[in-house]
């Protein structure tokens, strides 16, 4: 990674992808994905503490309040050089057969009302 920006950036990408896995009630986490993506190739220099700790920085929690999508966060993951999560994430997708699909609304104007 670059610099301080994306570092943040991943932690929010992480963050945000684990509400989503958490919001259709999958059975594995960011920290699992991290671990199967990581773990064999970094051996010692592993570490996934980190992970535990997303909520305390207040950048990444206003992050959920900025819109973000599936695509996003995988836009994010790819430009810092997190393949690995995302290989890992389609991989437990589809043996899992999860299905999902992608809306985004932004800048509905409400109706005139007559």
């Amino acid at each position: 990674m670059k610099n301080e920006h994306d570092h943040r950036s991943v932690a929010q990408a992480f963050y945000q992808l684990n509400f989503y896995l958490q919001a259709i009630g999958v059975s594995f986490t960011i920290k699992d994905l991290y671990r199967a993506a990581y773990l064999e190739s970094r051996k010692d220099r592993y570490q996934d503490e980190w992970l535990n700790h997303l909520e305390e920085d207040p950048h990444v929690l206003e992050s959920m309040e900025e819109p973000f999508t599936t695509h996003s966060i995988a836009e994010t993951l790819i430009r810092t050089g997190h393949e690995p999560v995302l290989r890992v994430l389609m991989k437990r997708v589809h043996e899992e057969n999860i299905g999902f699909t992608q809306a985004y609304i932004v800048g509905a104007r409400k109706r005139p009302q007559s």
